[in-house]
């Protein structure tokens, strides 16, 4: 992910970097001119225009190397979080569900802005580099002898803080930021999970005491450890350049340099660099952290590709749903067990139909009902929209709405299609869903969602409503109603949706209501054993029936 972002940017970040180099090598300059200009008996004119003039240039150039590097970190930063949010997008429910929602929201809050903190500095890191090393090759020009002998010092000293402690520190960065993933998996159980930890004290206790603590312990020792090493190097680092300063003090006379002139040039511009080396020394930690998080957005295995624009998906008038030998495979966490399987699937769904999917806890109705809306893959089959199937998953799912029972409450109505959304027609569904005193909708945006539960579930039947899809799925959705809403959801809403020419596809268990539905499919074991019309049609005039109920909605409106 980082690396194609880097890729499309090398230009910039080639002609950023070359203007950091110039700032870095500019300072050095400076503080050649400064050695040089201490050593001159008397201050000449042409010694201050030069000293002014390259004062000027150092700044200038410093100033647009910052500001250069600065903006193509932000641009970068921006790209990063783009690639991402996109590529969680196109991931499928499934997909989802086995990487883990609390890893997704780990990359977002904790990979994100450790990338993000490295991209801000950046510039900062440019910039010293160069500083150091234009230093050096300085110094090599003001005594070779003096300047292996410190060079020699400095590589040693940087290969033992690198190699000995720092490689210590960065597998410690590693195990912390693994354990971030399970803390914030509790986390998402202390939030998510808080009624039931409250209606069961041991529960709570073992989720605090033995989960959370535990793996907040290791978050602190690993943390602990890490931050030891860090700081040992950042020490032995600035020790190595007092090692230095004072072999070179003591041995210069011994290495044929008896002038003690290069060795106050060597000791001042040392010092003038124990500011950049120390902050590239302090870089380690966001370094490190930078580049965990790289590896665990690549562990994610997220597809990053650039997705090409493309215009809204444009759908046929919907006549028929059908299903041709689709099945599913879950996989089985316990070793030795072959998992559960759904289908294979054979059922056709026409246009204006209510369609229940029944059966027991467990029977794969609710699977069922996640393949034909495209949210779970099939591992087999067709799925097929009048009668043909859909190359492009965008436009197949834009024939859907659902309510599942781990829905999310939007706080917006978009519809897919149509002339927009009349506010007299919400108010109206608002007193309809007893909600009129608590809800206002101005500008297609809710004015509250914060609800009982019930009312809640009530406030996203008027979402999906809203959209305008041609097929709605409803997955036990009248189960946390009471009656009067319960009642008006089989006898008064799926039969209104039924006259504007809609599909809805029911998983219930209201066997009171089984006969308001067109067809009830009965399932076991992932399988359809039975299936009841209601409203009985010979399986061979399916088309013949929906092509002439599209032909009929298509005279009426309201059904679009």
């Amino acid at each position: 992910m980082v690396l194609g972002l880097v890729k499309r940017n090398r230009l910039q970040i080639t002609f950023a970097v070359a203007l950091g180099v110039a700032a870095g090598a500019a300072n050095t300059w400076l503080l050649a001119l400064v050695n040089r200009d201490m050593r001159l008996g008397a201050t000449t004119t042409d010694v201050i225009v030069e000293f002014v003039g390259a004062l000027a240039l150092m700044v200038a150039v410093s100033l647009a190397s910052q500001i250069a590097l600065s903006r193509l970190s932000a641009r970068m930063l921006h790209g990063l979080r783009q690639q991402l949010v996109q590529a969680i997008t196109r991931l499928s429910v499934r997909k989802i569900e086995a990487i883990g929602r609390h890893r997704l929201y780990t990359a977002l809050t904790r990979d994100i802005p450790a990338i993000h903190e490295l991209l801000i500095d950046f510039p900062s890191y440019v910039f010293n580099i160069t500083v150091v090393i234009s230093c050096l090759v300085y110094l090599s020009t003001v005594s070779i002898r003096l300047f292996l002998v410190f060079f020699v010092l400095l590589v040693i000293g940087l290969y033992i803080a690198k190699f000995t402690i720092a490689d210590r520190a960065e597998k410690r960065f590693q195990l912390r930021r693994t354990i971030e993933n399970d803390l914030f998996r509790c986390y998402e159980a202390l939030i998510d999970g808080q009624k039931e930890l409250k209606l069961n004290q041991n529960r709570e206790d073992w989720l605090v005491r033995d989960e959370f603590e535990g793996f907040a312990r290791k978050y602190k020792d690993a943390t602990m450890s890490a931050e030891l090493f860090f700081n040992m190097s950042n020490n032995w680092a600035t020790a190595v350049i007092f090692i230095g300063v004072g072999t070179l003090l003591f041995l210069s006379p011994h290495i044929g340099v008896p002038n003690r002139e290069p060795v106050a040039t060597f000791v001042l511009t040392i010092f003038y660099i124990v500011g950049p080396l120390t902050i590239l020394i302090n870089s380690f930690r966001i370094v490190q952290e930078a580049k965990i998080g790289v590896s665990h957005l690549n562990h994610l295995e997220l597809d990053t590709a650039e997705a090409a624009h493309t215009d809204p998906a444009v759908i046929e008038p919907f006549q028929s749903l059908s299903a041709r030998g689709v099945s599913f495979h879950y996989e089985s966490q316990d070793e030795g067990r072959s998992g559960f399987n759904v289908g294979p699937l054979d059922l056709d769904i026409c246009r204006g139909e209510i369609v229940y999917f029944t059966g027991g806890n467990g029977s794969g109705k609710t699977t069922a009902a996640k393949l034909l809306t495209g949210l779970y893959e099939k591992h087999a089959g067709a799925l097929l929209i009048n009668g043909a199937e859909l190359a492009d998953q965008k436009a197949y799912f834009q024939y859907f709405s659902a309510v599942f029972q781990d829905y999310y409450l939007f706080e917006t109505l978009v519809p897919k299609r149509g002339d927009g959304i009349e506010s007299e027609e919400v108010r109206t569904w608002l007193e309809m869903l007893g909600l009129s005193n608590k809800v206002v909708v101005e500008r297609n945006r809710l004015s509250t969602t914060k609800l009982s539960y019930g009312q809640r579930k009530r406030l996203a039947l008027l979402i999906a409503y809203f959209e305008r899809s041609d097929i709605y799925v409803f997955d036990e959705w009248a189960a946390d109603q009471d009656v009067e809403f319960r009642e008006f959801f089989y006898a008064t809403f799926l039969p209104r949706l039924k006259n504007l020419g809609k599909t809805s596809i029911v998983v219930s268990h209201d066997d009171r209501y089984f006969h308001l539905a067109d067809k009830v499919l009965k399932f076991e074991s992932g399988r359809i054993v039975s299936i009841a019309n209601n409203t009985p049609v010979d399986s061979s005039s399916i088309k013949t029936r929906c092509q002439a109920e599209e032909m009929t909605a298509s005279h009426d409106p309201s059904a679009h």
